[in-house]
């Protein structure tokens, strides 16, 4: 294959590159090859398939946190729970892989202690921790009555266990 120098000339100095003609596929004759690529045999998987339930469930407590949050911000009425930089760092809590769980006040006295639905959330994130672990990173109250709770995907028992996301 022939091959042509060429010179090209940079702030340091000239430089000599190398690079391969153009027409690499003609023949001795002039005539032009076509190129074939083989085909690749593309793997099908179903929609059902195990290996997709990783990622469907991400996919779900990812978005349903989402929903969460966003459900404290959204609605009518000028006053909200949450101010910007309390949306922010619950936003960044599911960036960062927690789950951000949603209960009502009957929902969370019911899981959680009817004393735990009277605390302040200082004091029910240290209670919550108690009884779950370490993996609990926030509680707070939010809009409309309802509860948010922050929690790890370590912390797997109680309603966390069950919990649908919508």
């Amino acid at each position: 294959m022939p091959t042509f120098k060429s010179y090209r000339s940079s702030r340091s100095g000239t430089t000599r590159t190398n690079r391969t003609s153009r027409n690499r596929f003609r023949t001795a004759t002039g005539a032009k090859k076509r190129s074939t690529t083989a085909s690749k045999s593309q793997t099908t998987y179903s929609v059902n398939s195990p290996k997709f339930s990783p990622v469907k469930s991400e996919c779900q407590w990812r978005i349903g946190s989402y929903k969460n949050v966003y459900s404290q911000i959204s609605g009518a009425g000028s006053k909200t729970i949450f101010s910007p930089s309390t949306a922010n760092k619950w936003i960044r809590f599911v960036n960062n892989g927690t789950k951000v769980y949603k209960f009502t006040n009957q929902q969370f006295a019911r899981a959680f202690g009817a004393q735990t639905s009277r605390l302040s959330p200082t004091t029910c994130v240290r209670a919550l921790q108690r009884k779950f672990g370490a993996g609990i990173k926030s509680v707070t109250r939010g809009k409309g009555s309802c509860w948010l709770v922050a929690a790890t995907s370590n912390v797997n028992s109680g309603p966390f266990r069950n919990y649908a996301w919508k």
